[in-house]
Formats: C-alpha cells, structure tokens, sequence
C-alpha cells in the first residue's frame, strides 16, 4: 500500500513551507506529494516552477492537481504525474481528459469525487467511469467518499468489487470521524494507494487525522504498512514547519 498526501492543496501554506513539507514527506517515504491546483500568484513564481529548480525527492513524485478543465495548466506545471479531478463527469470528458495528460507522458491518477454516493445511486454507470479512466491510460482511480455517508465495512464492500475488475484503485475521503477505519478497510479490500493528510503544517490541518489506528479502535486488524504506522512520530517531526 502507497500514501498519497494532499497537505499541499492548502491555499494558506506560503511556497516555501510547501517545500520545505514536501522535502519532509519525502523522508517519510510517501509515494505521491500533492502540491494542488497549478495557479500563479501575481508577481511570484508558482510552487511548482519553484519546485522543478529547488526540489530534489528521493522517493515521492510530485503531483500537480485539479479538474478536467484544468488540462492545460497541469501539463505546464510539468510534473511527472498529474491528478485529475472528475465529478459529475461524462464518459468522454473523462476519456478525453486521460488520454491528453497521457500524451503529455504524465503519469495521471484519476480522482473520483463522489463515486460511492455515484455507486448507490447506479453502480453500472459509477464502474463504468472506472473501467473509462482506467482504459483511457489511467495508473490508478482513487475512489473518494466526498460526503462520508458510508460505514467502514461497506466502503470495504464497494472496494472489493471494483478492485476484482483489475483496475488499480485507490482511496481517499473527507469524514474525518471515520476516516482511519475507512482507509483500513479499503487498503483491506485492494486499495493499493491511500489519501490523506500526513504532515502537520503550522500548526495543524484543516483534515488531519492520524492514518495509525489500534485494532481496538476499529474492530480490525492494522493493515501490515510500517510506513502507514510511523505517521504518528512523523507528524510530530514534521509539525510546525518554518
């Protein structure tokens, strides 16, 4: 299992915390560092133009991030891999949306907003934009539970069967109350890659709950990463960058 950590998409951290976090989450061995949506403040050099000169990772890839509308901007961040954001999304946006970033030799996660509410509600069509993104060139889908309706088991459940496809899937959420044993039960059920918040950037983050949980806590077993367990010690190291 692989961390993916989106503590970069904060708007509030200035450029050079952004660096100096992701140099950090480096150490910690996170697979993929987020730096967000590529946008350029006036009179300054963006993130990631910083970043191509100053930041030298060892293990993590950088990732430019945002929506199908983005395309022409995430290719000009000029990242090894791009996270493209669907929601709502036709077939085609979607395919077309892969297949350019493929061009561009990006390596393209496709983040799905709101795929489980999608699954409830016809899971024919939410596989299908799956089975499209994953066709289209797509290394990996992430399966987000944006509004966290879902139980831990049941996210385990939907997991399983789209991960039986042979699709590469991955997952991330936004219910910070469950949010641990979601990802347990998702890495549990073929979720090979996990999203989350694992650094704590002055002082906290909006999202930040500890991905290390007991299995008292949840009533399953840890999921074997000790990558994943070391984030508690990690946090504290990499709390209050300056």
């Amino acid at each position: 299992m692989k961390l993916y950590d989106i503590s970069l998409r904060r708007t509030s951290l200035s450029t050079s915390d952004r660096l100096v976090a992701a140099r950090r989450l480096d150490a910690l061995g996170v697979a993929f560092v987020d730096g967000g949506r590529p946008v350029r403040p006036a009179g300054r050099r963006t993130f990631f133009g910083r970043a191509a000169v100053e930041l030298r990772l060892r293990t993590a890839t950088l990732v430019a991030s945002g929506g199908a509308e983005d395309l022409t901007a995430l290719i000009a961040a000029e990242t090894p891999a791009v996270a493209v954001v669907v929601q709502g999304h036709g077939f085609s946006v979607v395919r077309e949306a892969v297949r350019q970033l493929v061009r561009a030799e990006r390596r393209v996660i496709v983040e799905a907003r709101d795929f489980f509410d999608g699954w409830l509600a016809d899971p024919e069509h939410a596989l299908e934009v799956v089975l499209t993104a994953a066709e289209a060139g797509a290394e990996t889908v992430l399966l987000h539970d944006t509004a966290g309706t879902l139980w831990p088991d049941q996210i385990g459940e939907i997991v399983g069967t789209v991960a039986e496809t042979g699709v590469p899937v991955g997952f991330g959420c936004h219910d910070d109350g469950g949010s641990a044993a979601k990802k347990l039960f998702a890495a549990g059920a073929g979720a090979g890659l996990v999203q989350g918040s694992y650094a704590v950037v002055r002082g906290g983050l909006d999202r930040a709950v500890s991905p290390s949980v007991h299995s008292a806590e949840t009533g399953v077993a840890p999921v074997p990463c000790p990558r994943l367990e070391q984030t508690v010690s990690a946090q504290k190291a990499i709390g209050g960058v300056r």
